[in-house]
């Protein structure tokens, strides 16, 4: 899973460059994963991959990017993706929360 992981944020940071941005990558398990900025829009990122149709996220994970993105005055993202699937960035604020994580459904 590791190397699926390191591939589908290569493909981001490759693909948000090529759109303008200027990436700075996270190497190893290092949160967050990435962090872009263009046109002083700056977004934190952190990429998941599933091979199911929800990406379950821990509460302090997502609490934890929130305050990160605060503090550069920036926007959170997350970078998500089934096997199936092209990515999507999808804004925090979209993340559904349940009782004890947050969630984002592909359906």
């Amino acid at each position: 899973m590791y190397k699926k992981g390191y591939n589908f944020e290569r493909t981001i940071k490759l693909e948000l460059e090529a759109d303008g941005w200027k990436v700075i990558r996270s190497g190893g398990s290092k949160k967050p994963d990435m962090i872009a900025a263009r046109n002083g829009k700056i977004i934190i990122i952190e990429c998941k991959i599933t091979k199911k149709n929800k990406v379950y996220l821990e509460t302090e994970e997502v609490e934890n990017l929130k305050e990160v993105a605060e503090h550069f005055g920036a926007e959170c993202m997350y970078a998500v993706k089934t096997i199936r699937e092209k990515w999507s960035l999808v804004s925090v604020d979209s993340l559904r929360q349940t009782g004890s994580s947050y969630v984002f459904d592909f359906e």
